[in-house]
């Protein structure tokens, strides 16, 4: 955090001192009383918040700010109390405050898929010229915004966001915080069920990607080939609309595009230009978010061949499309970082177009965010579905929540005796032993939290060779 002054801060939430005096230096801003440490200013937010005296005996220099102030009369004398009218305005236009004192290009991401690999591969672009601040990994939930807007400081020279959607109005309290210029949408489509309810809503929540976007001078990206973000999403008074895809007239078309060793290679055309690129990792969702990060790091103010080149040494994701060479010489795909339909689906593509004539094994397990409404009964069937389109030889289905790819997989004409349910990554073991050998492709799509089990560890371990 850029430390301030209190005054600073008082002066631009309209605060008055009501105990206590003084002038510290703010290190910290906070709205959980747990969080406190050292030069901590605290937004008392929740009125039913418990106070813990013993948490402001043990730190020097609080400051809370509070429309109660009552509530804190009996703390030690060091803590100075500043009293709002409403401290719920008063925090957001600290937030405000703090965001604009810095003039840095921010970058903000959502989609149903792709957010942290591009993020990523943003990072990794920028940082061949500037010291860029992000969220870190996947760790995007709205509990962390602050945390992570106050990791900008006089130092951070750009900065990008992965903001997710988990319901409506998610989206737009991310965006409060961040006020990012340069808007990224990737995909949309159906996911986070169990907050968002149905797939309208969902996908209507995505749409809040231009909510406060300046129509002017703030830059949105999108996926020209997504009908999903057609549906929902209206441009029409923004001055500067980027499309990224594979059709025609994207200002990032992607024109060529083939498996290589390591990765995807892929024409560029913008512009009139055309520029070879390598990104390492493989799919066409690879090249979707190789585009955007482009076309995203470019509208940051470097030179397309220079993202391009930067981008050949991006270092892939683990667990995302993974390639392996694993038990027997045969070739795992290691995809489970997460589990949500749309990249059920892509893994499955890759799994066909990668493997040739190879026996293809896919096993997929149950998708945390769907939930278990007749909606999420839709996007599992619908998987089984997949799963024949992309010629599966034998699916193996993981867990209860997930057989109902194996029913729809079974009902469109998918042979029984190829069709398997296992609950533990014994049985999954015993069942694909005999096929693990160089004639063998094996998808991994089972969720990192079913992965961190015992019985699907040693699966991985013993599919992959490890410690052998």
């Amino acid at each position: 955090m850029k430390h301030l002054y209190l005054q600073q801060i008082v002066d631009q939430i309209a605060g008055t001192y009501v105990k206590g005096s003084g002038n510290p230096l703010i290190k910290n801003v906070e709205y959980r009383p747990k969080k406190l440490k050292d030069f901590t200013l605290l937004f008392y937010r929740y009125h039913d918040m418990d106070i813990e005296k013993k948490l402001f005996k043990k730190y020097k220099s609080v400051v809370v700010v509070t429309e109660q102030p009552d509530k804190f009369k009996d703390l030690s004398e060091d803590v100075i109390i500043i009293k709002v009218s409403n401290v719920e305005k008063a925090y957001w236009k600290f937030i405000t405050y703090y965001r604009q004192l810095f003039q840095i290009p921010v970058i903000g991401i959502t989609g149903t898929c792709g957010k942290t690999t591009t993020k990523q591969m943003i990072k990794h672009i920028l940082r061949k010229r500037y010291k860029v601040h992000s969220t870190f990994l996947s760790n995007n939930q709205r509990s962390l915004n602050l945390k992570y807007l106050l990791g900008i400081d006089d130092e951070t020279e750009a900065a990008v966001f992965e903001m997710p959607v988990a319901s409506p109005g998610y989206l737009t309290n991310t965006i409060q915080y961040f006020q990012p210029q340069i808007r990224i949408l990737l995909n949309i489509d159906v996911y986070h069920l169990t907050d968002s309810k149905t797939p309208e809503a969902y996908m209507k929540a995505k749409a809040e990607i231009i909510n406060g976007l300046n129509p002017q001078t703030g830059v949105i990206i999108l996926n020209a080939d997504d009908e999903n973000i057609k549906k929902v999403l209206d441009v029409t008074g923004y001055q500067h609309v980027i499309y990224f895809g594979f059709s025609d007239g994207c200002h990032f078309q992607a024109k060529n595009v083939q498996y290589a060793e390591g990765g995807m290679m892929f024409l560029l055309e913008h512009k009139n230009q055309t520029y070879p690129v390598f990104v390492p990792g493989f799919g066409k969702p690879n090249v979707y978010n190789a585009l955007a990060s482009i076309a995203a790091t470019s509208s940051a103010g470097m030179g397309v061949k220079e993202c391009c080149d930067r981008l050949s040494s991006f270092e892939q994701m683990n667990e995302h499309l993974e390639f392996h060479i694993g038990a027997g010489g045969c070739t795992v795909i290691d995809d489970t970082w997460n589990a949500a339909p749309l990249s059920m689906a892509s893994a499955l593509e890759v799994l066909q177009e990668s493997s040739g004539t190879k026996i293809k094994i896919a096993l997929l397990g149950y998708m945390p965010q769907l939930g278990e409404s007749d909606y999420a009964v839709e996007q599992y069937a619908r998987m089984g579905v997949k799963a024949v389109e992309t010629k599966v030889n034998h699916l193996v289905i993981v867990g209860d929540e997930a057989a109902e790819i194996g029913r729809k997989a079974l009902k469109v004409g998918m042979d029984p005796s190829k069709v398997h349910f296992c609950h533990n990554g014994f049985e999954i073991y015993q069942l694909i032993k005999p096929y693990l050998n160089e004639n063998t492709a094996l998808l991994m799509k089972i969720p990192h939290r079913v992965m961190v089990q015992d019985s699907f560890q040693e699966l991985k371990q013993k599919i992959l060779n490890e410690g052998q």
